[in-house]
């Protein structure tokens, strides 16, 4: 018994923009029209995104941004304790984690 493997078709910029317009004017759904095109719908609908925001899919393009000091608040003023703070945690496996403050 054969089997077909299929390969990944790596398309271009160019190439997803006509699908996306293609796609928008065909009044097909995302699914329908991908599976027609044989397009993995989580593509298009990432390559529709960045031509709509017109961001650049090569994120490693990207530089890092340094450290930006957004300066101090000033304290609050203390407020008088009313009560008890009680917050538990259910973690799962019967493991509750609870934290109390008078």
């Amino acid at each position: 018994m054969e089997t077909k493997r299929s390969r990944r078709i790596r398309h271009s910029r160019q190439d997803w923009q006509g699908f996306v317009s293609e796609f928008l004017t065909s009044g097909q759904d995302c699914k329908s029209f991908c599976r027609d095109k044989g397009l993995n719908p989580s593509r298009l609908i990432r390559w529709q995104g960045v031509f709509r925001n017109g961001i650049s899919p090569a994120i490693s393009q990207m530089q890092p941004v340094g450290f930006l000091d957004l300066g101090t608040l000033p304290a609050p003023e203390p407020q008088p304790r009313t009560g008890i703070l009680e917050l538990k945690l259910d973690l799962g496996g019967g493991v509750v984690l609870t934290l109390t403050r008078n």
